[in-house]
């Protein structure tokens, strides 16, 4: 199978830039569905076409019709990177807080007839090959805005790094797409965005 990204990136406090992606195979397509069409014009806050305010979190849609997403405005928004579809990063928790979590969404263009259970598999095994200590913490299949879904949380220590990270995912296939949300936190660390993750979570919507 050839192999297509879904990346788990993460940034750390002090880094010029973000970490190198997790590679994980998705699916036998040679293609690279994260790399936006050269009209999509990125996203500012001035932007009103594709960026509103709704209670706590600003909506962002897609200027392809895919998906929305919501975000609070204290945290960096970015749609102009290349290797997530959109990156929502928290705030500083100040200048002790060496990590910051972040969400990211990858879109893959999958294969007709692939089916949501073989796409998770091909993911998690891909995971549990590249995660050191790699341990599930939860996961389940559900039914969500139409869609069959499937949830996962699970931690382990990626590349260099000496910690262990908590990474939790969202997987919807639809349309002939593989979606992926990914949150990711520092693991035994008190985690002070964890209850507005899971609201952008519960926020995207296809």
């Amino acid at each position: 199978m050839k192999k297509i990204v879904v990346a788990l990136s993460f940034l750390l406090t002090g880094l010029a830039a973000w970490a190198q992606p997790a590679r994980i195979p998705v699916n036998d397509l040679n293609t690279n569905s994260n790399t936006k069409p050269n009209n999509t014009t990125p996203k500012t806050e001035n932007n009103n076409t594709t960026t509103t305010s709704s209670g706590e979190l600003k909506k962002y849609s897609d200027p392809n019709g895919r998906f929305s997403i919501g975000y609070p405005s204290d945290w960096t928004f970015d749609n102009s990177s290349e290797g997530a579809v959109v990156k929502i990063t928290s705030p500083s928790e100040g200048s002790n807080d060496q990590f910051k979590q972040n969400l990211n969404l990858q879109i893959e263009e999958l294969k007709s007839t692939m089916t949501i259970e073989e796409y998770v598999k091909i993911n998690v095994d891909g995971v549990k090959e590249m995660m050191k200590g790699y341990k599930e913490v939860s996961s389940m299949f559900f039914n969500r805005n139409g869609s069959r879904a499937y949830q996962i949380v699970y931690k382990g220590k990626y590349g260099d790094i000496t910690y262990d990270i908590q990474i939790k995912q969202l997987f919807i296939v639809a349309n002939s797409k593989g979606y992926v949300l990914t949150y990711i936190s520092k693991e035994g660390e008190r985690d002070a965005f964890e209850t507005t993750a899971n609201k952008i979570f519960n926020s995207f919507k296809l």
